[in-house]
């Protein structure tokens, strides 16, 4: 069962492609983009490997996925890409996502060979473990647990996601990775293979349904999502009332490419309405009676935005990017 998606990045993207537009600085910019990069890349590794997670748990009665997870406790953080929990324990699952070619070493630590460039990361494996640690003791010092429970914690496992569109050397992914297209594949061998009773008796017994969903909706009401403040980390040296200018120019630029979509396509007449048809929602020119088509655009490419109606108004939602805006309003009809 889905209980959190993950949490959207268009804010912080759009935050710093608009800090790109406003920057004279050329290293500024250089930084600015290489932040950008990895912060788009690593959205898309998420939504990636969250797809196959999905596709296997949205709907799955005996666990529980979360997406984006991050806790706070005794000064501490862990913040962890997906989490699924079950009547057996808990797994916290790390994303990632490389466009060079990976090797992962005998010490669990990894290469990316980027050209004639090599880049070395540190052993993913060891942030899950700090995870796990900060996530056992949150959970036994904020749930009543079993007496077991309480004195062992409940089992946490973990796994290294790796995009499926990452070129890996290794011929086979050493303990503790796996590819996201795969995981749930030998998630299922993994529970074929277990015996009700050893995990009973070593893991100190099997928790309730209703507890799996206690502590994955108090990990929800806890989640604190960091924010981020680009433009104090890339201070842009114009004056306010050149910033304030550039940023009108696009917003009127912005505005004139709206208006223009709101225009019968025929006569280019302003005299339209919305209505809705056989193929949904379109514009119906009062003036030469013509029809045209609604084109709806978000920041993102991927996203699919939808036109609702509440009355005389009609408003572009986007589920992908959380938008929610008025689009256009119906002239109220007056009969005489």
């Amino acid at each position: 069962m889905l209980f959190k998606e993950i949490d959207s990045k268009i804010e912080e993207i759009n935050q710093l492609k608009k800090l790109l537009r406003l920057s004279k600085n050329i290293k500024q910019q250089a930084l600015i983009k290489t932040t950008l990069t990895r912060i788009e890349n690593g959205y898309k590794a998420e939504k990636d490997n969250a797809y196959y997670l999905d596709f296997k748990f949205k709907d799955n009665t005996n666990n529980i996925i979360l997406h984006d997870i991050r806790i706070e406790h005794k000064e501490k953080v862990a913040q962890i890409d997906h989490i699924i929990i079950n009547r057996f324990g808990i797994e916290i699952l790390e994303s990632k996502s490389f466009t060079g070619t990976l090797t992962i070493k005998e010490d669990g630590s990894i290469n990316v060979e980027y050209g004639k460039k090599i880049q070395t990361f540190p052993n993913p494996l060891e942030q899950n473990n700090r995870h796990a640690k900060i996530l056992t003791d949150f959970i036994k010092t904020n749930i009543k647990l079993s007496s077991n429970h309480k004195l062992f914690g409940i089992p946490i496992s973990s796994t290294v996601l790796i995009n499926p569109e990452t070129t890996i050397t290794n011929n086979t992914l050493p303990k503790g990775f796996d590819r996201a297209d795969s995981f749930t594949t030998h998630w299922d061998e993994n529970i074929k293979q277990m015996n009700t009773l050893q995990v009973f008796k070593s893991l100190g017994g099997i928790m309730k349904m209703d507890k799996v969903q206690e502590i994955a909706n108090f990990l929800i009401k806890h989640h604190k999502p960091k924010t981020y403040n680009y433009a104090k980390k890339y201070p842009i040296k114009i004056e306010i009332s050149k910033i304030q200018s550039k940023e009108s120019i696009i917003e009127e630029e912005d505005k004139r490419k709206s208006d223009e979509k709101k225009l019968c396509s025929k006569c280019k007449s302003h005299d339209i309405e919305i209505v809705y048809g056989k193929y949904g929602y379109y514009f119906k020119c009062q003036s030469c009676n013509g029809n045209s088509a609604i084109k709806l655009t978000c920041s993102n490419s991927t996203c699919k935005p939808k036109i609702k109606k509440n009355k005389l108004n009609f408003y572009q939602v986007c589920e992908e990017c959380g938008k929610n805006e008025l689009f256009f309003t119906n002239q109220e009809q007056v009969f005489s």
